[in-house]
């Protein structure tokens, strides 16, 4: 399979994890469960639904449960920034 990285403007860098006893608390933080060793933003505009590698691989054919799962959500966007 060839990998192909997509390049768009508005691609959020995914954060590298770092060691710490425990997670950090408080409101101004988001956690996210990785099950698998793969980290993965999910992103759904105009094209559909498409998983992302942290260096901008698309991977949606990788991982087709997870995309038709995310494409069942009522979300019109998951690539809005606030």
């Amino acid at each position: 399979m060839l990998l192909r990285r997509v390049v768009f403007p508005d691609f959020c860098e995914p954060c590298l994890p770092s060691p710490a006893e425990k997670p950090p608390a408080g409101a101004g933080w988001l956690h996210e469960i990785k099950h698998d060793g793969f980290r993965m933003l999910v992103r759904r505009d105009a094209a559909g639904v498409r998983l992302f590698t942290r260096n901008g691989h698309d991977w949606t054919g990788r991982f087709p449960l997870i995309a038709e799962a995310a494409s069942a959500l009522r979300a019109r966007s998951f690539s809005d920034r606030r």
